[in-house]
This record gives structure tokens, sequence and C-alpha cells, in this order.
């Protein structure tokens, strides 16, 4: 017996397979596959191979190919193909004449890439032989192409591209793409839509397969031409929805737009940072996503951009602000380029959420009103010093520097030689104009006329501006000055001068903080540890809906734990011990309507280590939880009826076994059947048939007690669960007066509905000792009944059971 795939092909047709080849390919015997075409079972990789016909593989080599196994799994193998019988007559294709395939399996063989390359010029055969191109990648750089791919690629040399860059085939526009790295591309399953660039320069559309090899860095590309595709504007689409899968699993918001501003693309990450979903952005102006003014001014920038004068717009970062969903503004740090696509620009955003890096600078705001404070108490006492405390000047963390009538520097001590950029001593002695001089402004470079303000008599208070240093950069200053009065004789003026670059960016972190918290979506307010509310956001005090403004000073727990009390103590332990806590409960408003609540807390630690206060995070959830109980409803209830579905049956009848066999009392199932419901359904339609279901249900919760579970199973299947009976006196007591309930007419609608019950019973323990026992008996038995001519009961017997 031959053990390799023996294959004849007769039009392309499969008409022998031999037994091997039937269990190469994963079937039991070659009737699977005779008669099935042979493109059937190629791997569709392979597929444009055979696009001319199977007789393309004639020949006397060896050929690579991959099938498709039964079960989906590829199958690498070689094959060489032949004419069966004399082959073509001269002059004839071939096409019509059968081909014998002889197939060998090596999918071991091809499972390592060094295997391939054992035969450098018998691979670079076969790779020429390929109608794509291929192209191998070895850390970075091309190290094969084919004749496919030099073709496309229009190099007359075969080596041209050996050894360089990627980059160097791709064409400019799609370089972000390229740089992403080729192991993300070949994470890609399907075709990568991308562009080459001739050694003319000239664009070429083409779909794109990347595939890691076993050895490190080393890559696969497959591409093949599409540009005849990309002529309709369908293919553009597609290659734009393509490149939008890959763009949605970076980290950025990436937004691209056309030329007048029109959204053309929104990935994942920008859904996430602007709370909105792409399919209500797209086709829409991205001034959508801008606070005002700028939202009114960027068509204005577009049109100056496009009469170039906006170029600056382009290659560089910015900080601006985003406009979210809910009206909420956020920073953001943003980045634009340019992409054409003939003559088509679009415009492509790449965009971070700063909001937690400007949220940690707020902090520095109270770092600011301690610097001020300390100020004004520095500036009071330096009024009252004399030159003899020159020791105590010099100790002095702010500078200080001293100037006579002539503003002529007298003193300065090592803090202000430090915020000025000087050497200590280089300062004494010279004109305070040429120390002191703008850094920014038309006054730039020019001295500060501290002479001028002498005379006149002008002292500031407290002062910020920008200086500059001895080495021409800025420093942020505040400064007050004052007089130097001896004896009543004004003898010059003291500057007293501090580096406030620090506490400058701190304010502006502050301020953002301040409107964050006012604008999030999320509830935020702060507590004592006695429970009295000392901060509320506007967002708290909509979930709670006051009529008179926020709850401050009110007792939280009255405000938001009036259901349970007991929970703010629990809170306070919770966070003494980990410092963190979360909890979801249900609560009131203001104005008495429940709602749900999650809340998160921390604690805000005094300097002796306990709580000083706690900061809590509120969300409404009440949508989600309605949301959970309708579907918890909807997994376990019948929608027609109303009753316990078959999961909540059988989760109860293993329930009530389990409970039968704790007490040793029996209980009873009940698997009952309704006769001649089908001809009312077929007669009287479905609404009738409704209609009746549910007359059926409601009587047969008549005839039980509370603690029974009377269950629909689906169609006119019904089933009742008795957790404790009398033995089997009790249940058929039961059993006859769901009988005789059933016999009653139904009215449905105006017109009479007649049906009867077969009941099947089964106790335990006398008829199982399990659940699923119970239910196969109480099932075997109602078949039983309808076997006794229907509307009657029947329990379960041995005899019963299915042979």
């Amino acid at each position: 017996m031959v053990p390799d795939f023996l294959c004849l092909c007769d039009g392309g047709v499969i008409t022998y397979v031999n037994g091997a080849g039937a269990r190469m390919m994963g079937y039991e015997d070659a009737r699977g596959l005779v008669g099935r075409l042979l493109a059937d079972i190629i791997h569709p990789d392979y597929a444009p191979l055979l696009e001319d016909g199977v007789d393309v593989l004639v020949g006397d080599e060896y050929l690579p190919l991959m099938f498709t196994r039964a079960d989906g799994s590829p199958v690498e193998a070689e094959v060489r193909a032949q004419f069966f019988g004399d082959g073509p007559a001269e002059g004839q294709d071939g096409a019509d004449v059968p081909v014998l395939l002889h197939v060998r399996d090596i999918t071991e063989r091809m499972r390592s890439v060094n295997h391939v390359l054992e035969s450098e010029q018998r691979y670079r055969s076969l790779v020429n032989l390929a109608l794509d191109m291929i192209c191998l990648i070895s850390d970075g750089a091309i190290t094969l192409i084919n004749l496919a791919g030099q073709k496309l690629l229009e190099h007359a040399e075969p080596d041209a591209l050996i050894g360089r860059p990627v980059r160097d085939m791709v064409h400019p526009d799609y370089h972000a793409v390229v740089d992403l790295g080729l192991d993300a591309l070949a994470e890609e399953t399907a075709l990568v839509p991308l562009m080459f660039i001739t050694a003319n320069g000239e664009a070429v559309d083409v779909e794109m397969r990347v595939r890691a090899l076993a050895q490190a860095g080393a890559y696969m590309i497959e591409a093949r031409d599409i540009r005849a595709r990309l002529r309709s504007a369908e293919a553009v689409r597609e290659r734009e929805a393509r490149l939008q899968g890959i763009l949605d699993t970076v980290a950025e918001g990436i937004i691209t737009a056309d030329e007048r501003g029109i959204i053309q693309s929104f990935n994942r990450a920008a859904e996430r940072i602007f709370g909105r979903p792409a399919k209500d952005v797209v086709g829409r102006n991205l001034s959508l996503l801008m606070p005002q003014p700028d939202a009114v001014r960027h068509d204005g920038y577009l049109e100056a951009y496009r009469g170039g004068g906006g170029g600056a717009m382009l290659g560089r970062s910015r900080e601006l602000s985003g406009l979210r969903a809910d009206g909420t503004t956020f920073p953001l740090e943003l980045n634009i380029s340019e992409l054409r696509l003939g003559k088509a620009r679009l415009f492509t955003g790449i965009i971070r959420d700063i909001t937690e890096r400007k949220r940690a600078e707020e902090a520095e705001q109270r770092y600011k009103r301690e610097l001020e404070v300390q100020v004004e108490e520095q500036t009071r006492d330096i009024r009252r010093m004399s030159r003899q405390f020159q020791g105590i000047l010099d100790s002095a963390g702010d500078g200080i520097i001293g100037v006579d009538l002539d503003a002529v520097i007298t003193f300065a001590n090592p803090a202000a030689a430090a915020v000025l950029g000087w050497g200590g001593p280089d300062l004494v002695g010279r004109p305070a104009d040429e120390v002191f001089r703008y850094a920014e402004g038309p006054k730039a470079g020019r001295g500060v006329p501290v002479r001028a303000a002498l005379r006149r008599g002008i002292f500031n208070e407290r002062t910020e501006l920008m200086l500059a240093r001895a080495d021409g950069s800025a420093v942020a200053a505040e400064y007050g000055s004052s007089p130097i009065d001896d004896e009543g004789e004004r003898t010059g003026a003291v500057v007293v001068l501090r580096d406030i670059t620090e506490r400058k960016a701190a304010e502006e972190r502050l301020r953002v903080a301040a409107a964050v918290f006012d604008t999030t979506i999320e509830g935020v307010l702060v507590c004592a540890p006695d429970g009295r509310i000392t901060m509320a956001n506007p967002a708290f005090s909509a979930i709670l809906r006051p009529t008179g403004g926020a709850p401050l000073g009110d007792s939280v727990v009255e405000v938001l734990f009036a259901e349970d009390p007991a929970l703010w103590a629990k809170l306070l332990d919770a966070l003494r011990v980990g410092g963190h806590w979360e909890h979801e409960f249900w609560s009131h408003r203001l104005d008495g309507e429940a709602f749900a609540a999650r809340l998160v807390a921390s604690p805000v630690m005094a300097g002796d280590g306990t709580v000083g206060s706690v900061v809590l995070v509120v969300n409404d959830i009440t949508q989600r939880k309605r949301d959970e109980e309708r579907i918890r409803y909807q997994a376990n209830y019948d929608m027609l009826t109303g009753l316990p579905n078959r999961t909540l049956f059988h989760d109860r009848l293993d329930q009530a076994v389990r409970g039968a066999r704790r007490s040793g009392q029996p209980m009873a199932l009940m698997f009952i059947d309704l006769d001649g419901f089908k001809a009312v359904n077929d007669t009287l339609g479905h609404e009738a048939g409704d209609q009746l279901l549910q007359g059926a249900a409601q009587r047969l919760s008549q005839c039980v007690r509370d603690n029974d579970t009377v269950a629909r199973l689906g169609g006119d299947e019904f089933t009742v669960i008795m957790t404790t009976v009398s033995g089997a006196e009790g249940a058929a007591l039961v059993a006859q007066r769901i009988i005789n309930s059933l016999e009653v007419p139904f009215d449905l609608g105006g017109r009479v509905g007649r049906v009867s019950g077969s009941i099947g019973i089964a106790v335990m323990p006398e008829h199982g000792e399990s659940a699923e026992d119970i239910l196969r008996n109480a099932d075997a038995a109602m078949y039983h009944a309808k076997d006794q001519g229907k509307a009657n009961y029947q329990f379960y017997r041995p005899e019963l059971a299915p042979s």
C-alpha cells in the first residue's frame, strides 16, 4: 500500500482517493472526498494557484501546497502532478485530461523554517514560482524578495532591495503603520491593506500578510497588487476599515478627518476618551469634540490651513481642552499629521487624555497659599530690619537686595544671587537696572527701571514678573520693594524676591483640579469623621436632587445611609484597617425616590495617623441594578406564563431532593402534558393557544400549595414539585384535582378551548433517589398515562423504564 496521498482529478473534480489520502485529510474513507472539487480541500491562501485549472501543477518536480483537513486544520504538503494516461493531444491545453496527484504530508518538516532553508536554491525556486510577492525579513532588513516582488516594485536588479529596511519599500504615507512593528502586524489574522512604492516612486496598493518565523527577528511578508480592486470607492472604505482595526489596538485616541473637518474614523481609545461611540461622531464636524470658543473657531483654522497659513498646526504637540459627551471638558495633548490619498488630504490627530497628570499638579495649590502667607510675613519683618542684621539676611530663604538712592546694589543675600543666577559678591556695586532685566515681551533684555521708581517713590507690596537670569534664562519671580529710612531720612530701598516657577505651575494645576471636581460625572463629597458633610460637588447634588442646594453641614448618615445607619461605622472601621472601602447598596434621594449606589471611600489621614476626613465617590447604578434584576427574571421564569422555566425548575427539583434526603419525608414530581392543545393551537391560532397556556398555568398554581413549584418546561409540558407529600395517596389527590381543573372549558376571547391532562407521577424514594431518576421516571409515567387513554394519572412502575 502507498503511504502517501494519491488523488485522481478530472476537470478539477476528485474521482479517486486512496485510503492513506483519506486518513491524511481526516476522513474515515474516500467517500468523504470523491466527487468534490480539489479546490474545496486546498487552503484559501493557496486557492489562487488553481484558478486556471489543476493542470498548472503538472511537472516533474514537487511543489509546495497547503490543504485543509475535515476539521479545518492545515496540512503542509508537497505535490507532484502528472497527466494520467497518454496526456493531452498536441494543441490541447490539458484541461480535459485527468491529472494524478502524488501528495506528501510535510507538516512536521515545515514547522521549522530552518528545515525549509536547508536547500537555499530549492527554496528560492519555490518562492519564485509564487504568483504573489514573497519577502523575507531578518532583524528589520530584507534578506530575500522573489521575482513577483521584484516585478511588483519594478526593480530591474534582483538584489536591489536586499539588506535595506522594510520602510524603503513602503510608501511614506504608511510608514506609521510599519513603525507599529512587524510583531503587531503579524498578529493580524486578516490581510492588511498597505501602499508600497516602486523604484520609479509610484504608489502601489497591496494586501499584505506578515508571518513571524521561528528564528528570532525573522518574518515573511506576502503581498499582492490590489490596485485594480481599489479603483472603486468600496475598496477604499475596506482599506480604511482594516487600518481602523489596527489603530483600535493602540492606547492613544486616533481621529481622522478630511479637509472640511468631517470625522472619517474614530478608534476605540477615542471612544473611551470622549465618551462617544464612533457611530455617533463619524460624518460629523470635529467641533463636536471641542468646547467653546474653539468649536466656533475651528472651521476658520482649517480654512486658513487650506489657504497656506496654518502649517504650524502640524508636527508638534499641543495641550488643548476636549469636550466629552456628558458636556464635561478635560485637558488633552494633541499631535496632528497629514496623510494624502491621491488628491485628497486627511488629517490624523493622536490624542492623549492628560487629566490625571493635571489633577496631580493641582495639589500644589496648597503650597502656593502657604508661600503667599510666608511672603507677606517675611516682607513685614524685612521692613523692620536694619543693616546690622546682615547675618540674618544671609540666612533668609527669600532673596533680599538693598539699593541706595541711585539704585546701586549695596547688599544681596545668597538666596537673591541664586534666584538671579549671579555670584553673591558680583552683585554688590552693580546698578539694579543691570541686574533686574525683563525676560519676555517687547521689553525683553531691557532693565527694570528700579532707579526711576525709587526716585518717584514707587514701591510694590507684591509683584510677579518674568526676570532674566545672568545666563539669559528666564525665572518667574515674586518681589516686593520697601523704602529704607534712617532717622526719617530715606536712604534707599530693600527688594525681597522669590523664585515662584514651581508655584505658578502648581496654581495652574490646582485650577484644573477645581474644574474637574466641579464637572466630573461622579458624585464626590468630603466628610468629617463624625459624618458631617464638608464638601459636595454638583454631580452628588444631582444624584440626591436636593431642593435647597448641596447638603453641606448635614449628616452623611441621614443623607446617604438612612436605610442602614450602621454602614457609616462599618466604613470607618474598614478605612482604619485597609485604607479603602467599596460597597453597593440601596438608598433614597431627598425627594424619596429609591436609587442604587456604588460607593468608593478613601481616607485623608491627619498628622497623628488618624482619619482626618473621608472622601466618598458615589455613582448612581440604579439602571444597572434594574437591568440585572430583569435579566435574572428572564433567565429563570417563562415569559408567557410567569412560571419558573426549565432552568429554575431543575434548581428547585435539586433543592427538593436534597430536602427529602435530609428530612426522610417523601416528595413527589408530576409531569403534565396537555391533551388536545395542538388542536386548539392549529384551529384557533397561536394567540388563543397562548391564552390557554396562561389559563392552564393559573389553574395548576391554584391546585397546589404555596411551597410547591409549578413550572413550564416548554410547549404544553408542565411540572409540579411537591416538596412534602403523604405518600402516593396525597399525590393522587392533587393529580385528580388538576385533571378536574383542566377539564373545565377555557374562555379564549369568546371562543371555547378544551384540553385535558395526562399526568405521570414519581415519588421519592420509592421511584428514585436522585433528581435525574425522579424526572426520567415521572416522564415515563406520563407517556403511560397517554397510552391509557389520556385525562388520567399514572404512577411510575419499573416495567415503564425504557429498555
